[in-house]
């Protein structure tokens, strides 16, 4: 399929295609930064704790994908392999140079104030209508991401949305979570479709490896954690600024 990419300065991509969505049967959705909107509450959490902390800040973005990488392996771990695995997950540049223990103590006080922000879920604009305009096309929808299935059905129950989606795949329904295309491969057996007739939407490096790992061709949304040269960089198959964008590419 052609498509066309043009870069300004912003930098905004745009991209020509023409009827993307044929021959599509499934669309699979990241869900953190593509339907839930955890831009807000991570950048919160992030320009806080950089100033209580003291930390040397590598810039916003890098600080939130390296917070975003602590947060998602404390939500999707039980707390003993937390502990187990604590010095994979606080192994990021933010907090070299620090002692353990006091890694500990500075990513418990993250973990809360995160999840304090985010009692009240937000979706990002446009998905509400997103998701039932691709059914009502019959293409199936679909969800693998490497949070907590039981955080993403609840959100997507509040928000009425939960009764569209097929298959939900979190980290505790795979061994291996993205960029392996473990995920992926299930959720084509399961729907019985086949990779060519599939798009997988992400806003991460992983994701896109993880849809590449598949044979699928994935979008990349550039929500907020990574900057738009880090996702182009990563060669997705199209590059949308937001979900209104995405919307605008498939036409509905």
């Amino acid at each position: 399929m052609d498509f066309k990419v043009f870069f300004f300065d912003a930098p905004l991509i745009f991209l020509e295609m023409e009827n993307l969505l044929q021959g599509v049967k499934l669309v699979i959705f990241d869900y953190d930064g593509i339907i839930y909107d955890i831009i807000t509450p991570l950048r919160e959490t992030v320009i806080e704790s950089v100033e209580k902390f003291g930390l040397k800040s590598l810039g916003l973005h890098e600080d939130m994908a390296q917070i975003f990488r602590i947060l998602e392996f404390a939500l999707t771990r039980s707390v003993a392999d937390q502990i187990l695995d604590s010095k994979e997950m606080l192994n990021v540049a933010l907090l070299e140079g620090i002692p353990h223990l006091k890694r500990l103590r500075i990513a418990t006080s993250i973990y809360g104030d995160f999840r304090s922000r985010t009692k009240d879920p937000i979706l990002f604009d446009g998905i509400q209508e997103l998701i039932p305009a691709l059914t009502k096309r019959k293409i199936k929808v679909a969800i693998l991401s490497n949070s907590a299935k039981k955080y993403i059905t609840a959100t997507l129950e509040q928000y009425q949305l939960l009764q569209y989606f097929s298959t939900i795949l979190g980290a505790a329904e795979v061994t291996k979570v993205k960029p392996d295309p473990e995920g992926l491969n299930r959720i084509l057996a399961i729907e019985k479709v086949t990779a060519d007739q599939t798009l997988f939407i992400g806003d991460m490096v992983s994701d896109l490896d993880a849809g590449k790992n598949a044979g699928i061709r994935t979008i990349a949304v550039a929500s907020g954690i990574l900057t738009v040269e880090k996702l182009r960089d990563a060669e997705p198959f199209a590059l949308v600024m937001d979900i209104p964008e995405l919307r605008q590419l498939f036409g509905v």
